[in-house]
């Protein structure tokens, strides 16, 4: 009989703890699953995960979805720039099957005008597909399983603890990363990238422009031997992860902006990774001539303008000052950059042009000179 009011009272103890933790975890709901924050500038900085709240709790008809290279725009400029209600709900260093998966569920969930969309230069030319078991589930049909995310501690705590997990951000930017101390003092030369040096994207891009250099000098480049089955791959996975979703919501406007990376990244690639520079160039035309098909759908470029050669607006080779946001959404509103099948051969020409003329070897030379001083 002991054993027995024991057993009884283990489980009954076990029912009551979990109801607990459950009803804790759904008032409490740090990610804004179920119920939105009275104080919505509280999110959580895991935007994979945050972006599910946000679409279910949120009003707003149009969306910006890109990596860090879209972070830095604000929504609020974005809605009074092109029109319509945006949010940005940005996913740093995701590809395009990570970010369908959150496209798919926005589109589905919500009447979205518009997607601001980022093509990146990497992603463009591969056809990864990310282990995306830890987010996915909260973008599906079952609610239910949503709460699966709360087995993490960290949100657990979070429940009872706000600021334990809960960031104080803009909400009209609530990944953006342009204040941040150690990423904005990069900016404004070459010279801020040398007090820098020991962080880690100062010591990728160093080394990549050296690297790529060395090659250069002893005439040797990079080739893809499988490049012509490595673009049909990539156009097969642009079809099912980006024009599947331009077909299926014609009523929907997607606008994919290439991010303007610096130029000294363009010309690693046209001087040294040969074929990764076709592939880009391809992937680009691929995305233009069917911009000719799907009226949706818009592609804006500006790697010809002179701001990219300026190295001061970068705090490495690809991320640039969050004023080139801005400047992106006042092109996209005048279609300055947009780019069509009539105007493409002759943009990627001067592309290609300038990326070739780049002087590689006397910026690696600064490099050199600074890093290994006589």
């Amino acid at each position: 009989m002991k054993n027995r009011i024991i057993t009884i009272t283990f489980f009954v103890g076990t029912a009551i703890t979990l109801i607990s933790l459950l009803v804790l975890v759904f008032v409490a709901d740090p990610l804004q699953l179920f119920n939105k924050h009275s104080d919505n500038k509280l999110l959580v900085g895991n935007m994979r995960q945050q972006a599910a709240g946000v679409i279910n709790q949120y009003k707003f008809d149009s969306i910006v979805l890109g990596t860090s290279m879209l972070e830095n725009t604000s929504s609020k400029e974005a809605s009074n720039i092109l029109g319509g209600n945006f949010t940005n709900i940005s996913l740093s260093g995701s590809d395009f099957h990570t970010r369908s998966i959150v496209l798919k569920y926005a589109l589905k969930n919500k009447e979205i005008k518009r997607v601001l969309y980022s093509l990146d230069g990497n992603v463009l030319t591969g056809s990864s597909i990310s282990n995306t078991s830890n987010f996915d589930y909260l973008y599906d049909d079952n609610k239910l399983n949503d709460l699966k995310a709360y087995i993490n501690p960290k949100y657990l705590l979070c429940s009872v603890y706000s600021s334990f997990c809960l960031l104080d951000v803009e909400v009209e930017r609530p990944n953006a990363w342009y204040k941040n101390i150690e990423d904005s003092k990069r900016f404004g030369g070459l010279d801020n990238w040398f007090k820098a040096k020991n962080h880690w994207q100062i010591k990728a891009a160093f080394e990549s422009i050296l690297t790529s250099i060395e090659s250069i000098k002893q005439g040797k480049v990079s080739i893809d031997k499988n490049l012509k089955q490595n673009i049909e791959k990539s156009h097969n996975y642009i079809d099912s992860t980006i024009l599947e979703f331009v077909s299926k919501y014609p009523q929907t406007e997607f606008l994919l902006v290439i991010p303007p990376y610096s130029r000294i990244s363009y010309a690693i690639d046209a001087q040294y990774n040969v074929s990764k520079f076709k592939h880009f160039k391809d992937s680009v035309k691929y995305l233009v001539a069917k911009s000719a098909k799907y009226k949706n759908l818009k592609i804006y470029g500006w790697g010809n303008h002179s701001f990219v050669d300026n190295i001061s607006n970068y705090k490495d080779l690809g991320h640039y000052e969050y004023k080139i946001n801005t400047f992106m959404l006042n092109a996209i509103k005048k279609e300055e950059g947009r780019l069509t099948t009539e105007n493409i051969d002759n943009y990627l020409d001067v592309f290609t042009k300038k990326a070739l003329g780049y002087d590689l070897i006397q910026i690696g030379n600064k490099i050199d000179k600074y890093l290994n001083p006589q």
